[in-house]
C-alpha cells in the first residue's frame, strides 16, 4: 500500500489562486495603502511559513538537479518575456 497525499492538485491550485489574489490586492492602485499593506503582510507570513517548512524537510537525491532545472526555466521565461 502506497502513501496517499492528504492534499490534492485542486488544493495546490487553490493555494496558488489565493496567493495570486493577495498579490493582486497588494498591487491594486485603486485600493488604499492600509489594505495593500495588510495584504502584503499576509504574503510575508506565507513566505515565512514556506521557508520554515522547507528548512525542516530532508534533502532528496534528485533535488539539486531539479532545482537547477527550475532555475533554468525561470531564466528562459524572464529572457523570453524581455524580447
Amino acid at each position: 500500500m502506497g502513501y496517499k497525499n492528504l492534499y490534492s492538485a485542486e488544493d495546490i491550485s487553490n493555494v496558488v489562486r489565493t496567493i495570486n489574489a493577495i498579490k493582486y490586492d497588494v498591487c491594486d492602485m485603486k485600493s488604499d495603502g492600509w489594505t495593500q499593506w495588510d495584504a502584503k503582510q499576509d504574503l510575508w507570513q506565507l513566505k515565512w511559513i514556506l521557508d520554515r517548512a522547507l528548512k525542516n524537510c530532508p534533502t532528496f537525491a534528485p533535488e539539486e538537479e531539479w532545482l537547477r532545472e527550475q532555475e533554468k526555466k525561470k531564466i528562459i521565461k524572464i529572457l523570453s518575456d524581455d524580447i
